[in-house]
């Protein structure tokens, strides 16, 4: 029991930092992307569901106290574990060790539910203005359909789409390497 706990901090820890140098890596080169939940879906298919909210949070936690980035976004970040914990628990009913699939699930469904909540907070705390890294892609939608609702919510739909297959595709290869040597 204490060495599965200790297992699960571990996690907890190591998946915060990396999620949080991510997000550091993307703002600091101007990548549309978040990179903030990059191994959320590691800690919750290895950890399970309060382990993934807890990673979520002190990710965003750490975002918020160093970045000054803004705290509702948290709620993003839980329903990325939120919606990976489902997923994995849907395939988990077949077999124990979760699949590329699995996870490609996850990151979709944490995708769709990431557009959403997160373009709804961008249009009630900013009136749609996002944060740099993302305003370059709604800028160029911007210029397309100049309706600046639309760009942000369509901006926020191929973002987060993005970001989360990347967070699933590297979720998926550290699993992989954490059941073989240690889980």
């Amino acid at each position: 029991m204490k060495k599965k706990i200790s297992f699960y901090v571990v996690c907890i820890l190591i998946a915060t930092v990396i999620n949080f140098f991510g997000s550091v890596l993307a703002r600091d080169i101007t990548l549309p992307l978040y990179l903030d939940s990059v191994l959320t879906l590691t800690v919750t298919a290895l950890c399970g569901l309060w382990a993934g909210i807890a990673c979520a949070v002190l990710s965003n936690g750490a975002l918020w106290i160093f970045y000054h980035t803004s705290l509702p976004f948290t709620l993003c970040h839980v329903l990325t574990a939120i919606c990976a914990y489902f997923t994995f628990k849907y395939f988990q009913k077949e077999k124990q060790e979760l699949s590329v699939d699995a996870f490609l699930w996850a990151g979709l469904w944490s995708a769709i539910t990431n557009a959403i909540s997160g373009n709804v907070l961008v249009s009630l705390l900013f009136a749609s203005a996002t944060s740099p890294n993302v305003d370059s892609s709604v800028q160029g939608i911007f210029v397309v359909v100049p309706n600046l609702t639309f760009a942000t919510y369509y901006s926020g739909i191929l973002t987060n789409l993005t970001d989360k297959i990347i967070s699933a595709v590297l979720s998926f290869g550290v699993y992989k390497i954490a059941k073989k040597y240690n889980y």
